[in-house]
């Protein structure tokens, strides 16, 4: 009888220890959050305040630097990547941070998946540790791009997150070409969001990167305004 108490005591205890292992990786406190970016065009109605706008989503990476993929999806994969590589490097201390970045190596190089729409981690199942992005028939009308971000509540730790551009648009590059939705512009937005940057809305923020509405032909976002740079360095120094 000893034995056996002992036995089960045993596995009563490993699974005491395991329990909060398994809440980590898939327990209450990882949460999800979706970011929308609507199409709409800036209508500013006076010109920006002084200052700033920004706004934190409460969780960032604490790992560097962060790995990114994409399926060029039909587009030429020499200016999708070209694209991609210098709206991450706006964000980071690299070649591409025209105003000098923050105090670490950010994101990765940016590689290929042949990954689509479908594999991305719109529930914690498809979680997979990439950081993927694509192009995709998101179901909602007026919508260019969709970014998902999953995070630990407790370590406020960001732990993967997906972009999805909207085929609905045309893409390419809106300084040589007309009526298209300029892919570095968007995807710089949507890289912010996987970087713990959250939207702004308020109509004087219209020249941030992260104000949540954006048009065809826009390019003004490739580059960091003042509550962008404010916002990533108190994130990440």
């Amino acid at each position: 009888m000893d034995g056996r108490k002992k036995a089960i005591s045993l596995v009563l205890a490993l699974v005491v220890v395991a329990t909060p292992l398994l809440a980590s990786s898939s327990g209450p406190e990882i949460q999800r959050r979706i970011f929308i970016h609507f199409s709409k065009p800036n209508s500013p109605a006076r010109a920006q305040q002084g200052g700033g706008y920004y706004k934190l989503l409460g969780a960032k990476w604490w790992a560097f630097p962060v790995p990114l993929e994409v399926n060029p999806e039909g587009l030429d994969e020499g200016f999708v990547l070209a694209s991609i590589g210098m709206a991450a490097g706006e964000w980071d201390d690299g070649d591409y941070s025209y105003w000098g970045g923050v105090a670490v190596d950010l994101f990765a190089p940016v590689t290929t998946t042949g990954k689509g729409y479908g594999d991305l981690a719109w529930d914690s199942g498809r979680l997979d540790g990439a950081n993927s992005i694509v192009w995709g028939n998101y179901p909602t009308s007026g919508v260019i791009a969709v970014a998902i971000v999953w995070y630990n509540t407790r370590t406020k730790t960001i732990i993967e997150f997906d972009i999805v551009f909207d085929t609905d648009y045309a893409w390419g590059d809106a300084s040589s070409q007309q009526n298209v939705m300029d892919l570095q512009n968007i995807a710089i937005h949507e890289l912010g969001h996987g970087a713990g940057m959250d939207d702004v809305y308020q109509s004087v923020a219209w020249q941030e990167t992260m104000y949540g509405y954006s048009a065809y032909g826009e390019t003004g976002k490739r580059d960091l305004f003042d509550g962008d740079k404010r916002g990533i360095t108190k994130l990440y120094g």
